[in-house]
């Protein structure tokens, strides 16, 4: 899909279309990020009803001290792509990974999917956990609606971490979704691509079925990782994520944002940390600027990383990280 996402198809698409075609993509692009689920060690799985008894929520806690809740991008994919990035921290901190609904353990009609109840969802979550507030880890298509969340429930959020985070005023959501499709086109055609398939033996005409989804992981890793040749730390994928609750929630985007004010208000730290080649703000460059007179927000850059960097650079990313939460 990268490959037919040029900048003049993409211009010429109207609104309905963009969304779509982007919130497909978006899940794609990361879902080769996800690992098949590796329950933790003295975890507990349970399922929380929403109040709209419309889905049941699977939850995922493991981890003892203080509570961190990790809301995972998309939308559409699931919590466990992001195991990965979180697991390091139990050994200080109770991590409570959930699927957001309409995604793989948490199905629901589409009729009752979108960004608002993605919200409700969440306080939810934090009501059942009787935390008065939630630090909160979102990535991706999660750090909109973690700054969703912070804009209309500020006295329930204590610090907040957002990894590989849009950027935090948009004037126009097609021209940064446009902008965002266009960075990990540019990604999906480096050079790299062409040389780890034929490393792969994989630049030839037929494919046996595990060569075809072995060449489709090295073109989305290539979306989503600087090192291209740790593709193969990116297994799972493709039934891990669902192109209709992406949709779903897309169509009910609002046309512009601004959460400016939010950050400014919040007493508490928030930390992005996006890698240097990042598809959704190239090494936070663009909340740098926006957020550069706030001063309770700190941006990280991840050197030689990408939408998923803590498999580009683990010891970076898990540094950042901890300090992050510990500030």
């Amino acid at each position: 899909m990268l490959g037919t996402l040029s900048a003049t198809a993409t211009s010429n698409i109207n609104s309905s279309t963009m969304k779509q075609a982007f919130f497909i993509l978006l899940p794609i692009l990361f879902a080769s990020c996800c690992s098949n689920q590796q329950i933790e060690p003295f975890s507990e799985e349970w399922y929380l009803p929403t109040t709209d008894r419309m889905a049941r929520l699977y939850v995922l806690e493991f981890g003892k001290g203080g509570t961190i809740v990790v809301v995972h991008g998309g939308f559409g994919a699931e919590h466990s792509y992001l195991l990965g990035a979180v697991r390091f921290l139990a050994d200080q901190f109770h991590i409570v990974m959930y699927d957001q609904r309409g995604s793989l353990r948490s199905p629901c009609p589409d009729s009752a999917i979108s960004v608002q109840k993605h919200i409700d969802d969440l306080e939810l979550l934090r009501k059942a956990l009787n935390l008065q507030r939630m630090t909160i880890i979102a990535h991706s298509m999660g750090t909109f609606l973690a700054m969703q969340y912070l804009k209309q429930y500020p006295s329930n959020v204590k610090r907040l971490v957002l990894l590989g985070a849009l950027p935090v005023f948009a004037s126009s959501f097609d021209s940064t979704m446009q902008a965002i499709m266009l960075n990990a086109e540019s990604l999906g055609n480096r050079p790299e691509v062409q040389s780890e398939l034929q490393k792969a033996g994989l630049d030839k005409d037929s494919l046996s079925a595990k060569e075809s989804t072995f060449a489709w992981r090295i073109r989305f890793a290539s979306a989503n990782l600087f090192h291209l040749d740790r593709w193969r730390l990116m297994p799972g994928g493709m039934v891990f994520y669902s192109a209709r609750a992406g949709s779903a929630t897309s169509q009910t985007m609002p046309r512009s944002w601004d959460f400016r004010e939010a950050f400014a208000r919040h007493p508490f730290p928030i930390v992005i940390i996006n890698g240097d080649v990042d598809y959704c703000d190239p090494a936070g460059k663009t909340n740098r600027s926006l957020l550069a007179n706030i001063k309770n927000v700190e941006i990280i850059t991840i050197k030689n990383a990408g939408h998923c960097s803590w498999i580009d650079d683990p010891d970076s990313f898990q540094k950042a990280l901890r300090r992050s939460l510990n500030k």
